[in-house]
């Protein structure tokens, strides 16, 4: 299977920019309706992904949601990039369906470390079952 045959390209997705203070990113987060958004650069290099788990945690952490409001707290200081792996366009279809076990969706860079897109569980299981 080929990763870019199943990809959903980076104009299709939902992403934010790293260099939004946190309280920003909240605000864009929560208008995208998904539990999770990729986070890049303003060159489009991949950063990780934030959640609704590190925005709460943050939260818990320093007491106060005003704590994402600092102009020092950054999205890329929030984004993970150990829960949500990336794979490269290159990727073997072993490995993407060993992450997507684990994610329900993979981010995609290119041999650059640039954000491509992302691919869904949903979009393989769809690609799968016309298969057979």
């Amino acid at each position: 299977m080929n990763i870019a045959m199943i990809m959903t390209p980076k104009m299709q997705t939902s992403y934010l920019y790293g260099d939004m203070t946190a309280g920003e990113g909240l605000r864009e987060f929560m208008k995208t309706g998904y539990t999770a958004v990729p986070v890049t650069d303003r060159e489009g290099l991949y950063l990780g992904v934030v959640s609704e788990r590190e925005f709460l945690y943050r939260i818990l952490e320093d007491g106060s949601l005003a704590a994402l409001d600092s102009d020092t707290l950054t999205l890329a200081d929030l984004a993970s990039v150990t829960r949500f792996d990336s794979v490269n366009i290159e990727t073997d279809t072993d490995t993407l369906m060993k992450k997507l076990v684990m994610q329900n969706f993979v981010p995609v860079t290119d041999s650059r470390g640039m954000y491509s897109g992302i691919v869904t569980r949903q979009k393989v299981i769809e690609t799968l079952s016309h298969m057979i």
